[in-house]
């Protein structure tokens, strides 16, 4: 008998029986049953929408006030400690004179977005004070921001504080001049602002919704639109413009790459340091950039450093060709750090701050071409398990559409595996790894006069939640992929079924549970974040099963469906009379109409199972003083005993001795003690086993944390740092 079922919770009970475990699935409609110590029923929804939404669109009037073409650009997100995405992008709508950025906030890690505050120029935030003066011709915060998160204190900024980076001017004289003789002219191009430079700002609130003006990082001259347009005012036809900022921490120092249209007559190799060409402010311009970077220490008394070239066309003893622009950098696993750039530019350097005599170097795929040929690059870095990381890489490439690369080795040698995103391709379009869901978030904006900025999620495996492997009834083997993580297109691939721990990489014959609305289910693959799926979409029986990107179609939404022998089985939602199906192994799953020979009976066997949690600073295990409700969380020696012992649930529960651990009173302030209490399915009970080995509350974001390492340390919650005294391993 099968009954349609929202995703089951599983039991804690196992038994072992042919070699394998088995899980018994035990579920109540609509009830929330405790079986023992493990509670049956449907996990919370969890904020995940992987098609794109809208984050902020121009009206229609808005639309004829631009003041230049291509007004809406350059979105940029960050995480906060809190868990709050903050963004911005540039809105280039009505006088430039006054332009701001607005600055928009996510609470439900960027399934949604609202408008938090608009960030002004220099000179607005300066006017009335002692530093007016100097930065009273800054009247634009214009274009290009960059948000980052500080991941450590760097002078008198502190661990955590969230930075922006943008490119500020003066009035666009070039746009006043065509208002003024025409005034339903719309630009269709750059105008030609003045006074350029790179701001940059601190939020001084931890939300993203006060913000402080700290200084000028670097100045440049007129914008001139690329040698195309210049304004009466500017005499001598310059193109002195400084762009795209982009901002990391080295060697405790905050470090500022930018692409620099100043002129420079040459650099000492030995240090990278440029020499100013002294006609720079006159010369006939060459219209070209090179990149760039800064140093600061983060003291208020400190200024930046002078530029160190990174890569050049024009300065002598380069190494470049073209325009390089967009400036993105990582490190590797391999102990390097890897830069991209525009024009299909990339170097390896075992120093960030020095690329300037690094070669060009040629991101490849598999097959060893070229996945890099274009402009708008953008890299981030990926946490996975045992402190490695993954790399991903998005450009602007038209043969990649809306695709990414993954580096899964994190190796600056690595080759590059692309997978499918839900998320259009564009001119910009910014990723960021959020830690909560442990997916990225893409931004996306395009060309064109006022479109929108949009915003998606890709799951590109280990997402956080619970895993599962799925055994066959008839067969005993289990749910895999041919130890491929890529869409089934790309690959070749299909979804077959294979004795368990037989391929090099083991994770693709897990699989995460994912709700979705009306109780259906997605099934995401450890490995790559890859949706189960039906091959090219179809609805006969037969159709192989297949690898795609989670889409929200309904040939990767299941209905799972109880089965009194405690198994479950996978009804395709495109097409009820249809179910996972297995055949020989090694063969491609199929779906097929139902039969009763076990081949579409799938027991679900849960990754996670009861274990103690080690802290990595002391060595020590988390602990429940005697077991006792309303017991303070502490450190204690390791020992096994059943106040020591684990178990998560798929409501995202951690059970000890018949209770949970829960966030006291509900509360969500650092601070706020770790206790167990009666499960009563309170979102303060829930957590996140995250990738880097934290322990996060989902009702505040906080993370268990630690203030000593002796026996009895109390366990309390906190932002989350990274530091060894938050972290915990399975024992």
């Amino acid at each position: 008998m099968r009954s349609h079922l929202p995703p089951p919770s599983i039991p804690d009970s196992r038994t072992i029986s042919k070699h394998r475990l088995a899980v018994r699935l035990l579920s109540v409609l609509g009830v929330a049953t405790v079986v023992g110590s493990a509670i049956i029923g449907a996990q919370p929804a969890r904020a995940y929408v992987p098609t794109p939404g809208v984050m902020y669109a121009p009206t229609s009037t808005e639309a004829t006030q631009v003041n230049k073409a291509n007004a809406v650009l350059y979105p940029k997100a960050a995480s906060l400690p809190s868990g709050r995405l903050v963004a911005t992008f540039e809105r280039s709508i009505g006088d430039p004179v006054g332009q701001t950025l607005p600055i928009y906030k996510s609470d439900d890690f960027g399934t949604s977005w609202q408008k938090l505050t608009d960030l002004s120029s220099p000179a607005a935030m300066t006017k009335g004070t002692s530093r007016e003066a100097a930065f009273a011709k800054y009247t634009s915060n214009w274009t290009n921001p960059y948000l980052y998160t500080l991941p450590q204190d760097v002078g008198s900024l502190k661990a955590g504080t969230l930075l922006l980076a943008s490119v500020v001017s003066g009035d666009d004289p070039y746009y006043k001049e065509q208002k003024a003789a025409n005034p339903n002219w719309v630009p269709t191009q750059d105008g030609d602002r003045k006074d350029l430079a790179i701001a940059l700002y601190a939020d001084t609130s931890g939300t993203g919704s006060s913000w402080q003006f700290l200084n000028i990082v670097a100045t440049g001259g007129w914008e001139g639109s690329y040698g195309n347009l210049h304004s009466t005012e500017n005499t001598y036809a310059q193109n002195d413009p400084v762009w795209e900022p982009f901002l990391m921490v080295y060697n405790g120092q905050l470090v500022a790459y930018y692409s620099d249209e100043n002129e420079y007559s040459s650099y000492d190799t030995s240090t990278g340091l440029l020499t100013p060409d002294p006609n720079n402010a006159t010369a006939k311009d060459p219209i070209t950039q090179i990149l760039v970077h800064k140093t600061w220490t983060g003291a208020t008394a400190d200024g930046w450093s002078a530029p160190v070239v990174d890569v050049a066309e024009t300065v002598a003893g380069s190494s470049s060709t073209g325009r390089p622009g967009m400036t993105t950098v990582v490190p590797t696993t391999d102990g390097k750090w890897l830069m991209t750039f525009e024009q299909g530019g990339a170097r390896v350097s075992d120093n960030p701050l020095r690329f300037w005599d690094k070669p060009n170097v040629t991101l490849k795929n598999a097959g060893g071409q070229s996945i890099h040929n274009a402009g708008s690059p953008v890299l981030i870095t990926v946490p996975r398990a045992n402190g490695k990381w993954e790399i991903v890489f998005n450009n602007l490439d038209g043969a990649n559409g809306g695709d990414v690369y993954v580096n899964t080795t994190g190796s600056s040698t690595g080759t590059w595996t692309r997978m499918r995103t839900s998320v259009g391709a564009g001119y910009s379009r910014n990723l960021t790894y959020v830690p909560q869901t442990g997916r990225v978030v893409i931004l996306r904006g395009n060309f064109g006069a006022a479109n929108p900025i949009e915003f998606g999620e890709v799951d590109l495996g280990q997402s956080i939640g619970q895993y599962y492997q799925l055994v066959n009834k008839k067969t005993g083997d289990v749910l895999g992929t041919g130890n491929t993580a890529q869409d089934s297109d790309f690959s070749g691939g299909r979804v077959d079924t294979e004795t368990s721990g037989s391929v090099s990489d083991t994770d693709t014959q897990w699989w995460h549970l994912t709700p979705k609305a009306n109780g259906k289910t997605t099934l995401l693959n450890a490995s790559g974040g890859r949706a189960l799926g039906i091959w090219q979409g179809s609805t006969s029986a037969g159709a192989q099963l297949a690898l795609w990107n989670d889409d929200d179609k309904s040939d990767k939404l299941w209905n799972l469906l109880d089965n009194t022998d405690g198994t479950i089985t996978l009804q395709s939602s495109s097409n009820t009379s249809l179910y996972a199906t297995a055949n020989a192994k090694g063969t491609p799953a199929t779906t097929a109409t139902a039969t009763t020979d076990g081949s579409q009976n799938w027991t679900l066997v849960p990754r996670e199972t009861a274990s103690s949690r080690q802290n990595v600073a002391s060595g020590r295990c988390l602990d429940v003083p005697n077991g006792t409700t309303g017991a303070q969380v502490q450190l204690y020696d390791c020992v096994g005993n059943a106040n020591q012992v684990i178990t998560p649930t798929r409501s995202g529960e951690l059970r000890v001795a018949g209770g949970c651990l829960g966030a006291e009173a509900d509360r969500t302030a650092p601070g706020t003690r770790v206790i167990l209490w009666s499960c009563n399915g309170n979102v303060s009970q829930q957590w996140d086993l995250r990738v880097d080995g934290s322990i996060a509350n989902r009702l505040s974001g906080l993370v268990l944390n630690t203030s000593g390492t002796g026996n009895g340390t109390p366990v309390s919650l906190a932002a989350a740092t990274g530091s060894s005294s938050q972290r915990f391993t399975r024992r």
